[in-house]
């Protein structure tokens, strides 16, 4: 074999451009990014409705191709990933039943190292993909003790088809994300193998219409979500605090029924889960804590106990 054609034979598709230094990562990174105090579900909308401003200026523009739609998908279910990862942080450095729970889960020594505080108990879930109904409803039941959540993925009745589609969106990421984008096996498994199965390695063509369902998928399952935890965790607060008829008090502190003595203990909770943008904002704080003490007053009275 000549020099010549021992260099053809090892070289059957040249680089262009040979590689001469190591990558710096560092530099890919907004050094200068300070983590804001919005709500999980604020952070959310943000990071979705940006996304969406992307596919639909494209497509006013004529220059919308479906290889963008593979990509924007990618970044709307990590959009919703994010929140869920947010607002598990977020209990757990309010709540005291979150923060119990958390403090039997085990951390890396580089997390505990580098991380700082308002920000370690994100290094739980690294290893966690949020990209799942079971995932997520076990994080909420076992960290958070949402009620009607399971370990094994069992989620309240009225998120039940919110939750289902989500569930059709994740098995659609792991397409783009290992296969490019094309249906493998396992996924038309879970998503159906009868009306999948000819569609067995066939690429994504997200259209802008279909991505505006993912979007409104995504949003409402969000809302959903958060809606339902807050009001969990809110009337735990009160059922398993002093005086409250769950078997185990929870709780060290009693609400004073009065908003100026409790502004700022509930504000801790309000902050967590109110969305502050219009047109979907949440309610006045005042007018979210008045609906809770009603709901106090009730629970007292059904107890027994007299609230004025």
């Amino acid at each position: 074999m000549t020099p010549i054609e021992e260099t053809l034979l090892g070289t059957l598709t040249p680089s262009g451009t040979p590689i001469t230094s190591k990558l710096d990562t560092t530099a890919w990174f907004d050094s200068t990014h300070v983590a804001t105090e919005r709500s999980p579900i604020d952070e959310f909308v943000d990071n979705l409705y940006g996304i969406n401003r992307l596919y639909l200026q494209a497509e006013s523009r004529g220059e919308y191709k479906p290889i963008l739609g593979s990509l924007v998908y990618l970044g709307m279910v990590s959009a919703a990933e994010s929140y869920f990862r947010c607002l598990l942080r977020r209990l757990i450095l309010v709540d005291p039943v979150c923060n119990n729970n958390a403090s039997s889960r085990s951390l890396t020594y580089g997390a505990a190292v580098h991380h700082e505080e308002s920000l370690l108990p994100e290094a739980l879930f690294e290893g966690v993909s949020m990209a799942s109904t079971k995932n997520v409803a076990s994080e909420l039941k076992t960290l958070c003790g949402v009620t009607q959540m399971t370990k094994d993925g069992g989620v309240p009745s009225h998120l039940h088809l919110l939750f289902e589609n989500f569930e059709s969106i994740c098995q659609i990421r792991h397409c783009g994300i290992h296969r490019f984008g094309k249906l493998g096996s396992q996924q038309a498994l879970r998503l159906g193998i009868k009306a999948h199965s000819p569609l067995l390695e066939k690429p994504l063509k997200l259209s802008v219409a279909h991505l505006q369902d993912v979007a409104e998928a995504l949003e409402a399952l969000i809302r959903g979500v958060n809606s339902h935890c807050f009001a969990d965790i809110i009337k735990r607060t009160h059922t398993a605090g002093p005086g409250g008829r769950d078997k185990v008090q929870m709780y060290t502190e009693a609400w004073q029924m009065d908003f100026a003595a409790d502004r700022e203990r509930f504000n801790l909770y309000y902050e967590i889960f109110a969305a502050s943008d219009a047109p979907l904002k949440s309610e006045p704080i005042e007018n979210v804590y008045s609906a809770f003490m009603a709901f106090v007053r009730q629970y007292d009275a059904n107890s027994g106990l007299i609230r004025r």
